[in-house]
């Protein structure tokens, strides 16, 4: 399915989601093809970003390099905002880390030098990339040997001036924001340095150097800690990952060129050496704290001796403080979030007074058992200000409320938190109180796979195991054999009754088909709305993420799309595809009953209310 973009452009599948918006394929009224970010929303609403965004095209449109995903269009029609750039196929840096973990040093040293010589384009027109990582180095495999492309490196600066810029994102992403951003200084092209380092780190060993179970635990490892260094990388490789990595951005080197240069002839020198890969990593060697091990540290602002740890640490407390609790969590994989809360009696904001409360007191005395009610002072929270829960367990929460205070509560699958952790509120942390609130709370998730469910219309010629691209996919469904013979459209239905949140699937073509230049578009509509559109092909996967909240009825809808020889086994497969739901909202048995709803008859959230 297809949809116009301004006077020149038409968008088509959608490629993939991020923090600052999605990413499509489209054309011009010519053909060309190109990639499309279309920014979030909340972002051009924003006149600020806006103004910005109209300032900065100029400057965008005529970067060019060998290593930049080159920006040849900004496009603003009524509430959408869309770059258009260079269409790249080979997938990201990150997918293929995650695919073979470390690389060889002649690897990371070619790939890093592509990305410090883009870099060094983006710096010399004025631009700080705040965001140098993996997953914003796209590898093209166009060309003979895959080649680095750095992408994103306008967005953050259009953003940074922005109302909505300055309250939801900031520079970096917590495993590779440089010390002296964490530390509230000015970001400049030495804190891509710094990131370019992380990133090289992450290349060699399979594992970023600073961790912790906290975003502030790792922002406090960047102030405050040396890396550890992994076994098997070259020294002259960690002599380069070492300088990048300095505290104290004066220390760094000069300019990315620079680092482009060098990491370059050791490309060449790793390769006739024949150097071999680091070992994989699960977590990184424990860091050295500063002033140990290290003569000629300087961290951050401070040139010469080190203040020692107990010092530093309190003159770095309340800037990572600040800092953490100003992150809010973003959109798909990039996004993220902290709050920070004190150890204290009150929070802030909150005063307190007296009033009573019944408790239970059970004693027992020569083997009898008896419980007395008591009456105990307990403090009446009144609040000036909403206190900042997310972080928190509900019950802490709940904690710091009033009892009188009716709040709302907002189940939300997240795997990644620990079940009952607030996710978010309603007003935000600071904001006046009008004696109501919400709290969104995380879940786990319930699981259901297709492959149990029944269709109401439609349906698959095979469940069961599955292989696609080499891959053996447990929980499948297939269609295929000898019935591609005619270019009909085929579906299968399914009655969700409004109790699932999101659905799951990798999808392509069975290992075991005949023809393999066989093509299928899928489109999958929820409720007669178009939810996605993918073109399918042998020896490719495509994985498939749908936001399936309040819908009814799902249907999956394929088509041949080949013009050369359709007939022979080829199978379409669905591995892995499965539902996530809420326990309370998922249907015990069967499908359909379902959710509650709200007085007009729609589906709601899962919601509890308290007083």
């Amino acid at each position: 399915m297809v949809r116009a973009l301004g006077s020149q452009y038409t968008l088509g599948e959608l490629l993939g989601s991020g923090a600052m918006g999605q990413v499509y394929r489209g054309a011009d009224h010519e053909g060309n093809q190109y990639a499309f970010k279309l920014l979030r929303g909340d972002l051009v609403d924003d006149k600020d970003f806006v103004a910005r965004f109209h300032q900065e095209r100029s400057i965008l449109v005529t970067l060019r390099g060998e290593n930049l995903v080159a920006v040849h269009d900004l496009v603003i029609e009524g509430s959408t905002a869309a770059i258009v750039m260079d269409l790249v196929s080979g997938g990201t840096l990150r997918e293929q880390l995650t695919a073979t973990g470390p690389i060889l040093p002649a690897e990371v040293a070619r790939i890093g030098s592509g990305i410090a010589n883009a870099l060094h384009e983006v710096h010399q027109a004025g631009i700080v990339h705040r965001d140098v990582k993996p997953e914003n180095v796209l590898m093209d495999d166009a060309a003979p040997i895959r080649t680095p492309r750095l992408t994103d490196f306008g967005i953050a600066k259009m953003a940074e001036g922005s109302r909505v810029g300055r309250s939801t994102l900031m520079a970096g992403t917590p495993q590779y924001v440089a010390p002296e951003v964490a530390d509230g200084q000015s970001v400049t092209p030495a804190a891509d340095l710094y990131s370019l380092g992380i990133t090289l780190y992450e290349m060699c060993c399979g594992v970023t150097p600073f961790h912790g179970e906290t975003v502030l635990q790792v922002l406090r490892s960047h102030a405050e800690k040396l890396p550890g260094r992994p076994d098997g990388i070259p020294d002259e490789l960690w002599e380069v990952i070492w300088g990048l990595l300095q505290k104290n951005p004066a220390a760094r080197p000069r300019s990315a060129a620079q680092v482009s240069a060098a990491l370059g002839s050791l490309a060449q020198r790793f390769w006739q050496a024949q150097i071999p890969v680091a070992p994989r990593l699960q977590a990184p060697p424990a860091g050295v704290p500063m002033g140990q091990g290290n003569t000629n540290e300087t961290v951050l602002r401070m040139p010469g001796p080190v203040t020692p740890p107990v010092a530093r640490k309190k003159r770095k407390r309340l800037p990572l403080i600040a800092l953490a609790a100003a992150l809010l969590a973003v959109a798909a994989g990039g996004g993220w979030a902290l709050a920070t809360r004190e150890n204290s009696a009150s929070p802030a904001g909150v005063q307190t007074g007296g009033s009573s409360e019944e408790n239970t007191e059970t004693t027992t005395r020569s083997g009898k058992t008896t419980t007395t009610a008591q009456r105990t002072t307990r403090p009446e929270i009144r609040l000036e200000s909403m206190p900042d829960l997310v972080g928190l367990k509900l019950g802490e929460a709940r904690d710091k409320l009033p009892q009188s205070m009716e709040v709302e509560i907002v189940d939300q699958i997240d795997d990644k938190k620990a079940d009952g952790t607030v996710l978010g509120q309603e007003p935000a942390a600071g904001e006046k109180v009008d004696g109501k609130a919400k709290l969104i709370v995380a879940r786990p998730a319930v699981t259901v796979y297709f492959d149990e469910l029944p269709t109401t219309a439609g349906g698959w010629s095979q469940k069961g195991p599955a292989a696609m691209d080499g891959k053996q996919y447990l929980h499948s469904l297939s269609y295929g054999g000898d019935s591609y013979c005619t270019r009909e459209t085929r579906t299968a239905e399914y009655n969700l009754s409004k109790g699932f949140r999101r659905g799951l699937a990798t999808v392509g073509l069975s290992d075991d088909s005949e023809v393999t230049d066989f093509t299928l578009q899928l489109e999958v509509f929820a409720d007669g709305r178009q939810l996605t559109s993918v073109r399918i092909e042998f020896g490719k996967v495509v994985p498939l993420e749908l936001d399936l909240t309040n819908v009814l009825r799902l249907k999956f809808q394929w088509i041949v799309t080949s013009t050369t020889k359709t007939c022979g086994r080829n199978s379409l497969v669905l591995g892995e595809a499965k539902l996530l739901g809420l326990a309370s909202e998922v249907p015990v048995s069967g499908l359909p009953p379902r959710p509650s709803t709200t007085p007009n008859g729609s589906s709601s959230p899962t919601t509890t209310t308290t007083g």
